[in-house]
């Protein structure tokens, strides 16, 4: 059989993943309408006795017969559609790039919508998906570059002895950085500060702890294969990508990994550290729904939502975190505090979206996703070791400005260079 294109491999997948979704949204919609028709009968059978139970037979044989064959239709497509892309066995051999037809995954809008999917059912995908997994992954314009010398090479011309790497948030890609389409840090770090910077791409509904492995495993191959000798690493996240951050040093040190020696610094920029409340609160409506059978299907839902979402309740960076809390209810368990490696220097970004950073409004939501507390590691009962005096903490901005702000930036560079003070303020 011929070649199959990794642009043809990524939109049958993308098609299965679309119609398997569509049989499991038919499945929950006829559970809300069981429910709500089991009410209803019941309410009528009050008034007018065994009377009701030929309609309500009725009703119950075509609701189901419908339902069935919605799922059944949307299931057998995504059967059909799964065994013909994965006809090919997805190998360097297999799988081929036809330059005038860029894949999905190669194209910004593409990316993206892959890097939603990837947020919220990204471990899902992770075990049925066979090229949209995204495994860790360097990027040059939206192209993968292997750890290895010549790609290396061949991406970086002008390779220096200071990597910068980049992480994104949640549900983003490495396109994030250029918000408002300005240059990103990392190029303004290159042009200014003499720095390498480097942007990965990952799949955020893995388990931070996994990702936090694959991107030490990723820089202990980048070191070792890097055109120059590397004499300092710095890592920046957002978001999310702070959290795989302080995971991929955590284990590194744990693990005795030569990169990390090299890692100076780590910038978090609106990090959840000690946990996001949007997350902390689907945990709860996830319980509270699954009270009564017209809401159940809906909780149901939302518990499929992936185990990066669900690491995000406590900002979990360890494999041991979490899994006691996993179960949907009101009780969010127990978090744990891992304190930052000694001897590198961790910057940590705020944002509030109120003028005045001491507003009610702009202390109880902070950016509008993380709270200041959580994003500086410390509050009445947590403290991850982030130093004050290490902080940045901006006003009349919200959890995306931290991505591409002229205050954040002059804030790091400042640090990466030390001709300013290493602590900012508006």
């Amino acid at each position: 059989m011929g070649k199959k294109t990794q642009r043809t491999q990524e939109l049958g997948e993308l098609a299965e993943i679309t119609l398997r979704e569509l049989a499991s949204a038919a499945g929950g919609v006829r559970a809300v309408h069981s429910a709500i028709a089991r009410r209803t009968f019941a309410a009528v059978k009050l008034g007018v006795g065994p009377a009701v139970l030929p309609a309500q037979l009725m009703h119950d044989a075509i609701a189901a017969g419908t339902y069935a064959s919605i799922v059944a239709a949307c299931s057998g497509a995504a059967k059909a559609v799964g065994a013909l892309t994965g006809s090919f066995e997805v190998t360097g051999d297999d799988v081929t790039e036809d330059d005038s037809r860029p894949s999905p995954s190669h194209t910004t809008r593409g990316a993206q919508t892959i890097a939603v999917l990837h947020g919220l059912i990204g471990d899902d995908m992770e075990r049925t998906a066979r090229v949209l997994a995204c495994p860790m992954s360097i990027r040059v314009d939206g192209r993968p570059v292997p750890p290895k010398y010549r790609p290396l090479a061949a991406a970086f011309p002008t390779a220096g002895a200071h990597l910068v790497l980049f992480l994104h948030g949640l549900v983003e890609t490495e396109a994030a950085w250029r918000l408002g389409g300005r240059p990103t840090y990392g190029e303004r770090l290159d042009s200014e500060a003499g720095t390498t910077s480097i942007f990965l791409r990952y799949n955020t509904g893995r388990r931070i702890a996994k990702n936090g492995a694959d991107l030490s495993a990723l820089l202990e191959q980048l070191v070792a294969a890097w055109p120059v000798r590397v004499h300092r690493i710095t890592l920046v996240g957002h978001s999310m990508g702070g959290l795989v951050s302080r995971s991929a040093a955590h284990h590194a040190a744990e693990s005795d990994r030569h990169w990390v020696d090299l890692l100076t610094d780590v910038f978090t920029l609106g990090t959840p550290h000690l946990g996001a409340p949007l997350a902390h609160g689907v945990h709860v409506a996830t319980a509270a729904l699954a009270l009564a059978p017209e809401t159940r299907p809906f909780a149901n839902l939302l518990a499929r939502r992936s185990a990066g979402v669900r690491d995000l309740i406590h900002g979990a960076i360890t494999e041991e975190e979490g899994h006691a809390s996993y179960a949907d209810g009101f009780d969010v368990g127990a978090a744990m505090d891992i304190s930052v490696p000694e001897g590198v220097r961790h910057h940590h970004a705020s944002a509030v979206v109120t003028g005045n950073p001491r507003h009610p409004v702009g202390i109880f939501v902070g950016d509008g996703l993380v709270r200041t507390d959580s994003a500086e590691g410390r509050n009445k009962l947590r403290n991850i070791g982030l130093r004050p005096d290490d902080g940045l903490a901006i006003n009349s901005a919200h959890h995306f400005t931290l991505l591409n702000d002229e205050r954040v930036y002059g804030w790091m560079r400042g640090v990466l260079v030390q001709d300013v003070p290493t602590k900012a303020s508006d």
